[in-house]
C-alpha cells in the first residue's frame, strides 16, 4: 500500500474508534476491538445500527463518498467485515477504492 493508502486507511481506523469510543463512552477501544459476533464484543444488534448510522455519515463527512455498511455487499461477504474495527476498516478502504 502507497503512503496515501496508508493515511486514509488510518484515517479510517481512527474515524471507527472515535465514534466506538463516543457511543460505548469508553476509551480502552483499539483497532482489535470487536465489534459484533463474539462474547466480548463492543455491540448487540441494535447497538451495532446505531453504530453503522453514524459511521455512515461519518465517512460522507470525512471523503465525500456515500459508503453503504448495511448494504447486499457488505451483509453477504463470506468474511463479516464487522469482526472488528481492523475489518471493518480494511473493507471501507476497498470500498473508498471502487
Amino acid at each position: 500500500m502507497h503512503r496515501g493508502g496508508v493515511v486514509v486507511q488510518s484515517r479510517i481506523t481512527n474515524l471507527i474508534i472515535e465514534i466506538a469510543k463516543e457511543l460505548k463512552n469508553s476509551n480502552n477501544i483499539d483497532e482489535n476491538s470487536y465489534l459484533f459476533s463474539t462474547n466480548d464484543a463492543l455491540f448487540d444488534s441494535v447497538g451495532l445500527i446505531e453504530f453503522i448510522v453514524e459511521l455512515e455519515e461519518a465517512l460522507y463527512d470525512e471523503f465525500g463518498k456515500d459508503i453503504s455498511l448495511s448494504d447486499e455487499k457488505a451483509m453477504s461477504q463470506s468474511r463479516s467485515p464487522f469482526i472488528s474495527i481492523k475489518t471493518l476498516s480494511n473493507y471501507i478502504y476497498k470500498s473508498l477504492n471502487e
